[in-house]
């Protein structure tokens, strides 16, 4: 169970443990610090402490927001905003979120 960031047992970083929701007990860890081109969206299913966090794959589209003027939110473009917005990363040992999507963006091009 964790409430914060832990230490990844191989190199020493900062991870946030995390079961994946809808695939039962699966563990994964997370880089604490969001990015944009990251990939998964976590919280605390009771919203208490000492339980274990819960994540999903981050979501295609978003939703506009709740104040935004009608006029606007017709315009809306959720892919975009969801392309756009900090998500978390599967850590990768020695690799900063930061890194791992930018070896992504190598990777894809190369």
């Amino acid at each position: 169970m964790t409430t914060g960031p832990n230490r990844c047992n191989d190199c020493g970083q900062d991870v946030i443990e995390v079961y994946l929701f809808d695939h039962g007990r699966l563990q994964i860890d997370l880089d604490p610090k969001p990015v944009v081109g990251g990939d998964y969206t976590f919280w605390n299913p009771t919203y208490g402490n000492g339980q274990h966090w819960r994540a999903t794959y981050r979501p295609a589209k978003v939703s506009p927001p709740l104040n935004m003027p009608e006029q606007d939110a017709q315009q809306w473009d959720g892919e975009k905003a969801a392309n756009e917005r900090s998500w978390f990363v599967q850590h990768i040992c020695g690799m900063t979120a930061t890194q791992i999507v930018q070896e992504r963006h190598r990777k894809k091009g190369a």
